[in-house]
């Protein structure tokens, strides 16, 4: 077979990534590939994970906590974050309910800590909170992502500097998704209703066949959600002297995907998407934290645009390849303005590009089966904002800046009988900066080093150990912010900064066995992590500098503040999750444990919540009637501090339990004839917050009306023809 002129150049290219200096053995060719190498007669419940090791491998033997939800996992919520709210290690928040606003954290760190986790969609990064901590959005629809992958903790060597805290890794769906099993070709109808105010629709027309070499996708979705009932009858406003009971709410989502493949030969593939979210809203300035805009409201418009160029090679008789390259952009950006005596308008945008090129190969040294992945990225980003103010404009100090980040990585996982042994390393070269004229720019680079240890001792059941270095380089903002940026801090710049340093080790075991009892099905994991984090950036109130001039504002209880290396922070904990199935029963559970401490004071860098979740759903399998129930329960907060005192007045943090319980259920027909209500019809429905309890996160105060959403019924289908 004759190759193309690009197959030839990048396939040149995969060789030269897959080729190990030493001898090989490779006594074993790929299998002829079929359609049917995907399917199987029941899913795991070790989920196999794709983005903890850029490899398809368990869950049951990686050194770390990795956790993965499907598509059917998401239908209970319109937000992703809510949907991921029962996962260990991973903390959502309390606002409003907003589809822009949710705060959220992995193992201490979220969506106001820079660079610290990697929120990536179709391998994209996103920048969660675009230089504003008002708002907090994955922008992204749950209907259309196939799988949403967390892994928890640091994992530099594969993704990039920065993970610190975790990765959030969403999927969307392909053509073969949206088509019904036997056909080439399909639509897809579908729709959701919520009683808390809020209704969706979505279709998709989808094409895919044997025959063909080409395949393609187009969806659309559109949402409203209204104002939002608080739990339990909301909360007394101080300010306002009144009972809140409703969030302020009006947001029109409307977003759509493209994806266009062609498989030029049986080993090739091209692949192009295209993702569009636009969502326009009238809210308030701070939607994460303030309930009414008032006779001001602001207007607001958010957008997200992702463009993936793919190719992939995978020859059917070598194993030393299989290679992918992606080219991609992305651009998001925020526009908010408020009318009144005193008029603003704020934008912000992230606008980014960036390549990417893996080599998979396998192969044998001896009696040693490897895995080795090794690949470069780069990636381009700029960050702008401007906001004026009764027609004067803003300075940023950080604003508008770059970002160039090129990484080299390895990692070779070698299995010796019933031991694998990983190795890994990445090298990270970057360069921050302002574009200003005579600012100084920023460049470092790191080594990145990772081991870990996975051992069968029985049939089933791994001993798990592991180590792995990260690092984050210093922000513009953190380095250059300066002035009154916010109604809390007169921001100082500080040109001094040291990158942040991860080391952490993972000790734990697993367990992934079938047929206990019979016709059963157990998975656990147990991980105990420890580790500390050299020079951690955090944002350090300054009262040596002194009182902050008034800007004529009316704030008060502004203070000046700078980002500081802290001489090191500790990080420990542990996370456990559980899933067992006995013929039509499902259970599943976890608990998670953290505590992050500055090593100078033995305070608390900052508090924490130990949260156990719980689940449990039974299928009767004539009807294919499924129903369950969810129950999350945040334990009273650990902090140092439980009164801040500014400029003479108290604020009393919150010091209380939380227990959500919510009820799920699903109907996939079987195919009896009854016309629309077939095989190819899924119906979903279910009680959010069955109690109308409230959820106050724990870095509120008591006498915040941020409770949460109160109880919501939802009903949704899913039809396909």
């Amino acid at each position: 077979m004759k190759k193309t002129c690009l197959a030839n150049s990048i396939a040149l290219l995969g060789v030269c990534l897959s080729i190990p200096a030493f001898a090989q053995e490779n006594d074993s060719a790929k299998p002829p590939r079929t359609s049917s190498e995907s399917a199987s007669t029941e899913v795991s419940l070790a989920p196999v994970t794709v983005t903890a090791n850029r490899m398809d491998s368990s869950a049951a033997t990686y050194a770390g906590q990795v956790s993965v939800l499907e598509n059917e996992d998401l239908q209970g919520s319109e937000n992703v974050v809510e949907s991921l709210s029962q996962t260990p290690g991973f903390e959502t928040g309390d606002d409003y309910g907003r589809q822009i606003g949710s705060q959220f954290k992995i193992r201490g760190f979220g969506y106001q800590s820079e660079n610290r986790v990697i929120i990536e969609q179709d391998g994209v990064r996103r920048s969660v909170n675009m230089f504003s901590n008002h708002i907090s959005s994955f922008r992204t629809d749950p209907y259309l992502l196939k799988e949403v992958e967390v892994v928890k903790g640091g994992s530099s060597v594969l993704h990039g500097s920065g993970a610190i805290g975790g990765i959030v890794s969403m999927r969307t769906k392909d053509a073969r998704d949206f088509i019904s099993e036997g056909k080439d070709f399909g639509f897809t109808l579908g729709g959701r209703y919520d009683s808390n105010n809020s209704r969706s629709g979505h279709a998709a027309i989808a094409f895919d066949s044997k025959d063909s070499p080409f395949d393609f996708v187009v969806y659309g979705r559109g949402a409203h959600f209204g104002d939002i009932k608080l739990a339990d009858g909301g909360a007394f406003s101080s300010s306002s002297r009144t009972q809140i009971t409703h969030a302020a709410n009006d947001e029109d989502i409307k977003n759509g995907m493209l994806k266009l493949g062609w498989n030029l030969t049986p080993e090739q593939r091209l692949s192009f998407s295209y993702f569009d979210y636009n969502e326009k809203l009238v809210t308030t300035w701070q939607t994460l934290w303030h309930l009414d805009p008032g006779t001001n409201p602001v207007h607001g418009k958010l957008k997200q645009r992702d463009w993936i160029l793919g190719y992939q090679y995978d020859p059917l008789d070598n194993n030393w390849i299989d290679l992918e390259t992606k080219l991609y952009k992305s651009d998001a950006s925020y526009f908010r303005s408020r009318d009144g005596n005193s008029p603003v308008e704020y934008k912000n945008s992230d606008e980014r590009w960036g390549i990417g090129i893996k080599n998979r190969a396998k192969f044998k040294l001896g009696a040693v089966e490897n895995q080795f992945v090794l690949g470069v990225d780069y990636e381009d980003r700029n960050e702008d904002a401007y906001m004026n103010v009764n027609g004067k404009p803003s300075i940023f100090g950080s604003m508008p800046n770059y970002y160039k980040d090129l990484g080299i990585y390895a990692q070779d996982t070698a299995s010796f009988g019933k031991l694998d042994v990983t190795l890994g390393a990445r090298y990270d070269s970057f360069q921050r900066g302002v574009d200003k004229g005579g600012a100084k720019g920023y460049k470092d680079s790191r080594l990145s080093p990772k081991v870990s240890l996975a051992y069968q001792a029985f049939d089933g059941i791994y001993l798990l150990a592991g180590y792995a270095e990260t690092f984050r380089g210093p922000t513009p903002h953190e380095t250059s912010s300066d002035g009154a940026l916010n109604p809390h801090y007169w921001y100082v710049p500080n040109a001094n900064l040291k990158p942040e340093t991860a080391k952490e080790y993972e000790v734990g075991f697993s367990v992934d066995k079938q047929n206990l009892l019979g016709h059963d099905e157990l998975y656990f994991k147990a991980t105990y992590f420890n580790g500390k984090i050299e020079d951690m950036i955090s944002l350090k109130e300054a009262p040596e500098l002194g009182t902050p001039p008034d800007i004529g504002d009316g704030v008060t209880t502004r203070q000046y503040g700078q980002y500081r290396n802290v001489s090191a922070a500790k990080r420990k904990g542990y996370e456990v999750e559980g899933k067992y199935r006995w013929r039509d029963w499902k259970f599943g559970g976890g608990y998670d444990h953290l505590k992050i401490i500055d090593s100078a004071t033995g305070k608390l860098e900052q508090p924490s919540v130990d949260k156990l979740s719980f689940n449990a759903s039974y299928t009767h399998p004539g009807l294919k009637l499924t129903g369950g129930v969810k129950l999350t329960h945040w334990f009273k907060p650990k902090r140092d501090i439980y009164v801040r005192k500014i400029r003479g007045r108290e604020y009393r943090y919150i010091n209380q339990a939380f227990t959500i319980v919510d009820l799920f259920g699903s109907w996939k027909p079987v195919d009896s004839g009854m016309g629309f209500f077939d095989k190819n019809f899924t119906l979903n429905f279910g009680v959010n917050n069955v109690l109308d309890k409230k959820r106050i996160h724990y870095s509120n105060y008591d006498t915040t009306t941020s409770v949460g959403r109160g109880r919501n019924y939802y009903v949704s289908f899913d039809k396909r023809f």
